[in-house]
């Protein structure tokens, strides 16, 4: 046996010459590029935070957020050529949609480049233009530093993603049929899936915050849309000769209901613009206030609305809670975990990791995977609630803005 070690040894040695500077070069190279996008993010690029005040009556479906969205696919700048890439550390400007929860007063805020906000405010005013849109201060600025106040603070963090295939469509607005709902229906007989959410934040009570964040850029490298093709053509080989009803003419005899209703959804979402995106939520409380059933919804609840078993949903990817004690028999792993996700949520990480982190066994169980979301499905999870959210508490402002009559004396 020690024979056999000591020969594989010695190859081992004997060929350092070949692989240690391929080694040493990939290192160098990620480690380089890693620094180069970290100084562009945190040294070239300025942000602001955009509180959106809603107005006391909204009568827009999530479309009108949707073409906000859009806006913001074509405003993403970054890079372009290689030289910007990898030399320059350019990257495509990453933005954040958040909901969030101060103690049941809800919020919603976009963060993006402050190259991009008057696009950003342009694109919200004119789709919602009775609303109020500020640049404002970062509202995790106001709370306690976890990594030093940990002795008072509780904090359990999640990341999410998705349950089935990247270019299965989760739930969408379009699906609670809120796109043909408006002037048809009066709002209470509408069915927002965003309203549970919004209620669910309204219940928090002192001492208590909860933060949902959609950190999002446009997607312009991944391959989910050639695999959807690849998924429809393989449906449609199944198909066989035609039929007098137009249905099976475009579908085939062979295909079932759901099948259709798979080609219609992944067709419907190869038409939208797509983000890559990050999901993370925070739930913040002081020690005394901590309440384990928020923690509990925002595991297993949350996105509830928004998944369908036949198509696509959102569940929990890693937290910084474990089921078992042997998943932190040293009680070290999940502390160091909980400073992570803090320090990533208020600084919108989402798309760039060191090297040295991704290679880092500590955080093996949360290495993020791969989210797409079109502007469809982001607008069905952030948007501008109408009057079906009333009971929440969502923060409106009283004044409806209107220009002064065209006739008055002076």
């Amino acid at each position: 046996m020690s024979t056999v070690l000591s020969w594989v040894l010695n190859i081992f040695l004997e060929t350092a010459f070949v692989w240690m500077p391929i080694l040493l070069g990939i290192i160098f190279f990620y480690s380089f590029r890693s620094w180069k996008r970290n100084y562009f993010m945190n040294e070239k690029l300025q942000y602001a935070l955009l509180e959106i005040n809603i107005p006391r009556d909204v009568h827009r479906s999530p479309q009108a957020m949707e073409v906000v969205i859009d806006a913001m696919y074509y405003l993403g700048g970054g890079a372009m050529t290689w030289q910007e890439r990898f030399w320059f550390g350019a990257v495509l400007y990453p933005s954040s949609l958040e909901i969030v929860s101060i103690e049941g007063s809800v919020y919603f805020f976009i963060r993006t480049s402050t190259k991009l906000a008057a696009g950003v405010k342009s694109a919200i005013y004119s789709q919602y233009p009775d609303a109020e849109v500020n640049e404002v201060d970062d509202y995790t600025r106001y709370v306690p530093d976890y990594n030093k106040n940990s002795d008072t603070w509780q904090l359990n963090a999640l990341d999410y993603k998705l349950t089935n295939e990247v270019f299965l469509p989760i739930k969408t607005y379009v699906d609670y049929g809120l796109d043909v709902a408006v002037g048809k229906l009066e709002e209470e007989e509408k069915i927002d899936p965003l309203a549970p959410v919004l209620e669910f934040l309204g219940t928090l009570g002192p001492g208590e915050q909860a933060w949902i964040q959609y950190v999002i850029r446009g997607d312009a490298f991944s391959h989910w849309r050639q695999k959807a093709k690849d998924y429809i053509e393989k449906l449609m080989s199944k198909t066989q000769g035609g039929s007098d009803d137009e249905d099976d003419r475009s579908f085939g005899r062979q295909l079932s209901s759901g099948e259709k209703e798979h080609i219609r959804g992944i067709e419907r979402s190869l038409s939208k613009h797509a983000f890559q995106c990050v999901i993370r939520t925070i739930y913040l409380a002081r020690k005394e206030n901590f309440n384990k059933s928020v923690k509990g919804y925002l595991k297993s609840s949350l996105f509830l609305p928004f998944s369908s078993n036949y198509f696509n949903g959102i569940r929990k990817n890693s937290e910084t809670s474990y089921d078992w004690v042997w998943e932190d028999i040293t009680g070290l792993r999940f502390p160091i975990l909980k400073r992570r996700f803090f320090n990533d949520y208020i600084e919108r990480a989402g798309f760039h990791e060191s090297f040295w982190r991704y290679v880092n066994i500590i955080w093996y169980k949360s290495r993020r995977p791969e989210v797409v979301l079109t502007s469809e499905e982001l607008a069905t999870l952030f948007h501008v609630p109408g009057q079906v959210a009333k009971a929440s508490g969502v923060e409106r402002i009283e004044a409806t803005k209107s220009e002064a009559p065209n006739n008055l004396p002076f």
